[in-house]
């Protein structure tokens, strides 16, 4: 019988130090979580555990740990882009609200002024509230855009044969301009998975910001190339093109390459944020290269249909 009580008691203490070493283990766990909660730190949950159950509860929490702090650094990343967008923006409209207002001021407040003067001022007046528009319109687009995580429909669609009628529509810009676009296609079809309402957006906002920056160097041209696992349609011109320390940035909203921000340049508001954002919801990609004044082009790569 002594021995069934030593036996006993023998179990019973175990007992107790693995309760009071579970206990330990739980409570160190729980700080750790709390330190997680509080001050982002995961470091405290890298402690050695002896149950099988606990380490598996440890390791999910560090990746839950991981998670959250990856979540917090987008999430800063995510608000100090907006911050920075609300302020650029906040300026652009501020610059042609400002012009706006001070030549309908002077058009309806200086006597001076002769009714030609008057009705200039009032023209420019208008042209910077069409610009404000415009401005506040890519912006609502852009945001509606971001927000938007609806799947769009892909359907097979032809690079080769969709691009002339771009161009046409188009005709009359170049014609003002005096210029007539090269254009290189392929003979066979290229065929992509596309959305053709999206992909004419993308084509003519690029080939209009061809023109409208590309003109000074004389050539605009546009080339699709069928490539094996997709197809590229490229827009290119000669004008003064972006400096190479920018381009890694164009693609952002409301980046301005000029530093004066006069709205002269390539990349100025909104239009290439929501031309990347319209080529990534057909699953595609963007890039750009320029040189001045030799070749500044724009690539959009779409998956190529196979069979």
């Amino acid at each position: 019988m002594i021995w069934l009580t030593v036996l006993s008691m023998g179990a019973a203490a175990l007992l107790l130090i693995l309760w009071l070493r579970l206990k330990r283990e739980i409570r160190s766990l729980t700080q750790g979580l709390k330190l997680i909660a509080y001050e982002a730190d995961r470091r405290q949950l890298r402690l050695a555990v002896w149950d099988r159950d606990l380490a598996a509860l440890r390791s999910e929490c560090g990746l839950l740990a991981d998670r959250w702090k990856e979540e917090a650094l987008r999430s800063g990343r995510l608000d100090e882009s907006r911050r920075r967008m609300l302020a650029n923006l906040a300026h652009d409209i501020q610059t042609p609200l400002a012009g706006m207002l001070g030549y309908i001021e002077s058009a309806a407040g200086d006597g001076r002024l002769t009714e030609e003067q008057r009705t200039r001022y009032l023209d420019i007046a208008a042209r910077k509230g069409r610009e404000l528009s415009a401005m506040l319109r890519d912006f609502f687009e852009l945001s509606k855009l971001e927000a938007d995580d609806t799947p769009v429909r892909l359907q097979a669609a032809d690079l080769a044969e969709l691009l002339p009628e771009w161009l046409l529509s188009l005709y009359p810009e170049f014609e003002r301009m005096g210029l007539e676009p090269e254009v290189d296609l392929p003979a066979a079809p290229a065929l992509v998975w596309a959305e053709p309402g999206l992909l004419e957006r993308v084509a003519g906002n690029l080939l209009s910001n061809a023109l409208r920056y590309g003109a000074p160097g004389g050539a605009v041209g546009v080339r699709v190339q069928v490539e094996e696992e997709h197809c590229a349609l490229t827009v290119w011109d000669r004008g003064p093109g972006i400096p190479q320390g920018e381009l890694p940035f164009i693609f952002e909203r409301l980046y301005t390459s000029d530093p004066s921000r006069t709205r002269t340049r390539r990349g100025s508001g909104l239009g290439l944020a929501i031309v990347k954002r319209l080529v990534q919801r057909q699953q595609g990609a963007i890039e750009v290269s320029s040189v001045p004044y030799e070749r500044t082009a724009f690539t959009v790569r779409l998956k190529r249909v196979r069979g």
